[in-house]
Parts: C-alpha cells; sequence; structure tokens
C-alpha cells in the first residue's frame, strides 16, 4: 500500500508550523542578563512592564507615557529603552556602577562583584 501524497503534505506543513513557531518564540525571548546586577539596576530604570489583556504595555515611571508593542517585541523594545536610559544614566567608576538622574547627579552606587557583571554593563548598555 502506497502512502498518499495529502499525508506527506500534512506532515511537512505540520513540520513548517512548528519550526516557524519556534523561531517565533526564540525572536520573543529577552537578552540574557546578569541576575544580580538587573536587579539592582531595575530599582533605577524609569521603565516597567505592566500587564494588559493583549499581553503586556511598557510604562514609564513618575509619567503617563507608555508603550504597546507587539507581545513578540515587548521584551526586545523594553530592552533597547533600557539601554538608550542606561547609556546616559550609568557610569563604572573602578568596581561601582554609578547611577545618575537627568540633571547627572548620584542617585544610587551598586557595587560590581565580578569581572562577569562588569562585562554584561559594558556590553549590554555600551558604556566604558
Amino acid at each position: 500500500m502506497k502512502p498518499k501524497m495529502s499525508n506527506f503534505f500534512i506532515v511537512a506543513l505540520a513540520i513548517l508550523f512548528f519550526i516557524l513557531g519556534f523561531n517565533a518564540l526564540r525572536d520573543a525571548q529577552p537578552i540574557h542578563k546578569s541576575k544580580r546586577i538587573y536587579k539592582e539596576i531595575k530599582k533605577y530604570s524609569p521603565y516597567y512592564l505592566e500587564k494588559r489583556i493583549g499581553g503586556f504595555q511598557i510604562m514609564m515611571k513618575n509619567s503617563k507615557e507608555k508603550e504597546k508593542p507587539p507581545i513578540t517585541e515587548v521584551f526586545s523594545r523594553l530592552d533597547q529603552l533600557e539601554q538608550g536610559w542606561g547609556k546616559d544614566a550609568l557610569k563604572i567608576i573602578n568596581n561601582d556602577l554609578i547611577v545618575m538622574d537627568k540633571n547627572g547627579t548620584t542617585i544610587g552606587t551598586i557595587k560590581i562583584k565580578t569581572n562577569e557583571e562588569k562585562q554584561w554593563i559594558q556590553s549590554f548598555f555600551k558604556i566604558k
């Protein structure tokens, strides 16, 4: 008994949908972050995620400004916003990460404990 061409078509279509779904899931994942440092930086970051019916929206602290990117782009967009903020608000001096406000006034200091943390800060926020 020979298999029908429609059986091959259904299997190929299922494999195609699996591959496309896996790629979409992988693209929607956030960038790897240094857990300890990122947790400390989030206290000062002006951006946060808020749940809504259609997924998430990116809110700005002390403002009504918000963004509603598609769910597949929400984490990458949040990373972009935080990277832009961090470029201006963060500075590394020795093994301390200095957090500044818009005026350049120091609002916090985070101790950098490992070289990996320092490298992550420099690569993620593109600061020296």
